[in-house]
Parts: structure tokens; sequence; C-alpha cells
């Protein structure tokens, strides 16, 4: 458990890069000469839930476990990171996913935990209100809007009439979780006096929540918002002591760095079963909760990103010390049987000799100076090495039990072609050598002495000689190289933004503000408490764009009554009617709901023609093509294309302009 050390920094006075090229070299500098001007404000986002936040939000709202967004299609990568606002959209087969994902959790939810009031007592529209205000104001992370309130209650009326008050909720439920106003995370603000957009007390709430603990806000969070309290630089940090005292910030910690090293492909990577049968799923299973629990007890303790790379001590089930080579720990084991491991500094010592890093940079059968320093060049240091050209035989050297693997990889150094990039990263790959293809240390590769010397050419400040791992990451660890890209990273994961200027001058002025690896593991994560990251931001002047603010809608004076029979069929004079709701809305585009409902005394088969603005790009919940005049047409999916006397249902698009 740790309570937060926040910084206050002069931000944007620091010396970065804009993510420019450095010609000279080939790869992106960390920083260069170049003086941050006065930091513009970034922009205002939407931000849709990655698959792993969208479980965990889904489980706390629920109160059950959700691990559907698992199966989700998968997100681009960009940057490295899984979380890149832009690359974030939803396909069609995400929505169907969507779709399906809901209405199986509210299929399943547990009412009795979720509507706070018993029909029975105040009446069925009454509790209606008040479950839909409650469970919205958690699932949209603010309070809803007049317009939201009247929507979702004439939704759940419409089957609550037929089918009772349960069957009503779950519709509810199963409308909200697949609102854009939950699958999103909105990052807008309220335009203030001076032009720029204040992020209001509520999305400062999902901010943090999300940052601390990757998932919706809790209800003291949110009532700190409801209060103003998230408005006062007291108040922030009140609430982001306590989320980051909270276990659940340790899963945040642990997946940036599975992230930021490509960890999540430990389970994944192909080995040869024959060079390495010990690597078992177990063996994965244990070096993988090796990493997390090291990782999150140094950033409990405060510690710097110099101490894990130089770390004496680890976190090992008795059978992975096994694996290893070492002697099991003596203390007594967790729930899962890991024990503190102490470490001689000589064979294993720090981040980079742990198997899950070994293992997941290395190749199918045997190691691999180009993956292991291709991650110290662009994971560590920061620096992109452009592509190979595309008529280039990138296959590694073939096995040759006559040659060391270091030998094998030497025509890098003598074919021009290659060369260029191959001098920036073999050489430290070849620190990596003691190590095999799945994190062993060894003295011989094959039959061949390992020769395990190494250097770094072409960085900013991390060049230098060294032979083996041990010396290479203590050259590391002292790297404000590695401080600034450690930093940079943080502040792009938090932000769902790559690349961003204003974000890398900030990142590196965290990063310089700490003696070179004296930066806490968790000093980029608490830098954006003080950051104007978390309190404003630009962008076009937009009414539909603008955040709910505070108050929209008003408490009611007196809960509404029941009229008329419930959980009868009930008829309705009229046709089909449909409303178009635009939820978001930017200057190239917007997106919007599309709510069809059956004013027909018959059950019909639905149609929508209309005219939109601009064209759809991605549609959900319905089926959508263009006629030959410019019609719009939506047609229902086969779950709900007809409709019921008094039915509805509930679609929606994003449209370019």
């Amino acid at each position: 458990m740790r309570r937060l050390l926040l910084l206050t920094l002069p931000f944007g006075l620091w010396a970065c890069d804009g993510g420019r090229r450095d010609k000279d070299d080939g790869v992106d500098s960390a920083v260069t000469d170049e003086t941050c001007e006065s930091p513009a404000p970034g922009p205002r986002l939407l931000r849709r839930l990655t698959h792993d936040e969208y479980d965990r939000s889904v489980t706390d709202l629920l109160g059950q476990a959700s691990s559907r967004g698992q199966g989700f299609a998968a997100d681009d990568v960009i940057g490295g990171l899984m979380n890149n606002a832009g690359a974030l959209d939803v396909s069609s087969l995400l929505a169907d996913q969507v779709r399906a994902a809901a209405e199986a959790a509210a299929g399943e939810a547990d009412l009795t935990l979720l509507v706070p009031c018993d029909p029975a007592e105040i009446g069925n529209t009454a509790c209606a209100t008040v479950f839909i205000e409650d469970f919205g104001l958690r699932a949209f992370r603010r309070p809803l809007t007049q317009d939201d309130l009247d929507r979702y209650l004439a939704l759940w009326e419409s089957v609550a009439r037929e089918d009772g008050f349960d069957a009503g909720a779950r519709w509810v439920i199963t409308a909200m979780l697949q609102s854009p106003h939950f699958l999103y995370r909105m990052e807008l603000g309220a335009k203030g006096g001076d032009g720029l957009y204040h992020l209001t007390g509520w999305e400062r709430a999902t901010a943090l929540s999300y940052l601390f603990w990757g998932t919706t806000p809790d209800d003291e969070l949110l009532d700190a918002a409801a209060s103003g309290a998230l408005d006062t630089d007291e108040g922030l940090r009140a609430q982001a002591d306590r989320l980051a005292a909270d276990p659940r910030a340790e899963d945040v910690i642990a997946a940036f760095f599975e992230d930021w090293l490509d960890l999540d492909r430990l389970p994944i990577v192909s080995r040869d079963t024959t060079e390495y049968p010990e690597l078992t799923t177990t063996v994965r299973e244990a070096m993988a909760g090796e990493t997390r629990r090291l990782v999150n007890d140094l950033a409990a303790s405060g510690a710097t990103i110099s101490d894990l790379l130089l770390a004496r001590h680890s976190y090992m089930t008795d059978g992975l010390a096994t694996y290893y080579g070492v002697s099991p720990g003596t203390g007594e084991a967790d729930a899962e049987g890991f024990r503190k491991v102490s470490l001689d500094g000589v064979q294993y010592g720090g981040l980079l000799s742990q198997g899950s890093v070994l293992t997941t940079w290395a190749l199918s059968a045997s190691s691999s100076p180009v993956h292991r320093g291709l991650l110290v060049r662009e994971h560590l240091l920061c620096q992109d090495l452009p592509p190979p050209p595309s008529n280039l035989n990138t296959s590694p050297p073939p096995v040759d039990p006559s040659l060391s693997t270091r030998e094998r990889y030497a025509t890098h150094a003598t074919e021009p072609v290659c060369q260029s990039c191959h001098r920036l990263i073999d050489p430290i790959g070849f620190g990596f050598e003691s190590y095999d293809g799945v994190g062993r240390f060894r003295t011989l590769d094959g039959e061949h002495p390992i020769d395990a010397t190494g250097w770094i050419e072409g960085s900013v400040s991390s060049d230098g000689e060294f032979d083996g791992l041990m010396e290479l990451s203590a050259l590391l660890a002292t790297s404000p190289d590695v401080q600034r890209c450690y930093s940079r990273v943080w502040f792009s994961y938090a932000a769902g933004l790559y690349e961003d200027a204003g974000l890398t001058c900030d990142a590196v002025a965290v990063a310089d503000s700490f003696a070179p690896g004296g930066m806490p593991l968790t000093g980029p994560q608490e830098a954006l408490l003080v950051s104007q990251h978390l309190s404003v931001r630009a962008g076009e002047a937009t009414t539909d764009l603008d955040t709910p603010a505070l108050g929209d809608r008003l408490p009611l004076d007196e809960l509404p009554e029941d009229t008329g029979d419930w959980g009868e069929a009930s008829s309705a004079e009229g046709n089909v009617d449909f409303e178009i709701v635009i939820n978001s809305d930017w200057t190239a585009g917007y997106c919007a709901d599309l709510y069809v409902t059956n004013n027909s005394d018959a059950r019909v088969t639905w149609e929508v023609r209309t005219r939109l603005s601009g064209t759809p790009y991605t549609v959900w919940s319905s089926q959508y093509s263009e006629e030959a005049d410019g019609t719009d047409v939506f047609i229902g999916e086969s779950w709900n294309n007809t409709l019921d006397p008094g039915g509805s249902t509930q679609a929606g698009f994003c449209a370019n302009r």
C-alpha cells in the first residue's frame, strides 16, 4: 500500500522532443535541445474502455465477475500500448459482441443488489425511477440528464407493462451497458471564460479511477465529485491517496508493465518443445506472477526504476526457483505459493533477468540478440528504429552447432544493408547471451563459451560498454534516457495518447526533476495529478460535444405514481416512430443513438428511412444501406427486427461528415 508523493513541477520548461527522428543515427531521440514552450492543453477526448477496463467496470457495476471482454475483437496496438484512444473504435463485430455481452450480463444480474427500493412499497414507476437514477449514475459516471431519465424510464415501462418490473430493469441494464456513455470515458470538459474546456468533477473522478484502478469510480469517489471536493487540490489528493493505497492499484501497475514490455505475449510465444521441454504452462504462469509481485512490491515501497533494474530479491514458487537453479525462499508462501527469494546479482537480479522478459524476447529454439537488443533500444530507451527494407530477408541466421549464437549474428556487422541498424541492436542483445531462450542462466551456448560483452552506442546519454546483463542493467539503471522513456510511456499510457508533444514535455519534466535512476516507479502516475491534463483541454466549440453540467437535471420533488395495469399486454394506435439522438459530436463526424418504437396495434418488422448528415462508417444493433437517391435505410438485426405493439429497440451509428 502506498501514499502518493505529489510532485509540483513547472511543466513545459524542460527540453524534450516532439517525436522527431534523429537523422544522424536513424532513431527517435528521447530528448533534443528543443525547449518546450508554454504547454498547450491536450485534446478533448472520447476514450473507449479497453477490454480489461470493460470487464472490471461491469464486475464493479453488477457485483459479479465479468470476463466477456476478453473474447471481444482484438484492438490495434499503437506505440506498443493497447489503450490508445485513436485505435479504440467500435467495429460492427465489436458492437455485436458488446450487445451480446450486455444481454448476458443483464440476464445474470442479481437485481436485489442493484435495485435500492421495493416496488411493492413505493410503486413500480417510483422504484424504477430510483433504480434508473442510481444505476445510471454509476454506469455513466455522472448524473443522468432529464432526457436520459425519460428515455430509460420509457424503455423500462414498455417492457414492464407486459413482462413485469424485473424484466424492465434488465432491459435498462442491457441498454446502458451498450450506451456510449458507459463504453466511452468522456474527457470533454465544460467551456470556461478562458476559452478552454475544464474537466468537471465527474470527469476527474473517472480519470482518477481508471488511472489508479482501471475501473469505474466507486461510491465514495462519485460522492466526492458531487460535493465538488475534486475541484480542489486537497480533495483530489485525498482521493488519490485512497485509491493508491487500495490493492486494486496493483492491477494497473502490473498491466502497465505488461504493455510496456510486451509481457502479455508470454503465455503465447512459441517455443520448441524438444529444445525446451521444461517450459510448461505452469512455469510461464509462475514467471508472470514473479514479475507482477516484484513490480508491485517495489512500487508500493516507493522504489525507483533503478531499484527495479538492480533488485537483489524476487518472488518465486519453489518450482520456479528450481527451474532457474536458485535456492528457494525460506519465508512463508502466499496463497499461490510464492516466497521472497534472495538473489546474488551475478546470475540473477533485476527485472531484465526475469524469465518473463527473457522468454518473451527470444526465438523459438534459441536466444535472440536482435529481439533483446530491440527490447532495450525501443522499450527502455524510446528510440524507435525504422523498419528494414521490404526486399531484405529478415529471417534469423540458421542454427549451426559449429557456431555460437553470437558468431551466427556476426554478418550483421559486416553487411552494409544490415549494419546501420544492427550496430544499434545486436551489441546490446549480446549482453543477454548468458541466458537461453527460456530464461535460464548458462555458461555455454551449446559447446561454445559465452561471450556476453557488449556496448550501447547512438543513444542520447546511455553509451557505454558492459560485460553481461548485470553490468548492462547497472548502466541502464542510472541512465537519464531510461528514466525519461519510462515517464513518457507512462504518460502516454495514462492519457491514451501516442506522441503528443505536450505530454512528452510534461513527462520529461517529471523525469528530469529526479537524479538519474532516482524517479519512483509511481512518479509519472502521481505527477499526472498536478498536470494540466487532469484539469483542462482544448478543442473545437460544439454544443453537441459539451459535457452535461452538474445540475442539468433537478432532483424530482415527487416520484411519479403508477398508472394503468402492469404485466399485461397493451396496444396503441399509430405507426413505427424513430428518434435519432446525437450523443457525441466533433468537427469531422458524430455518433448517435437510434430509438425505434412500435406505436401500432400489430407486430411489425421495422425499417427506418431518413436522410443523415454524413455517411455512417460503423453501425451497431442494426443493418445500414444507402439507396441510389441518397436515402439512408436502417433495418433490424435478426434479434430485434420485429417489435411487438408498444415495443422498442435501440441501435446506433457513427458517421463522417
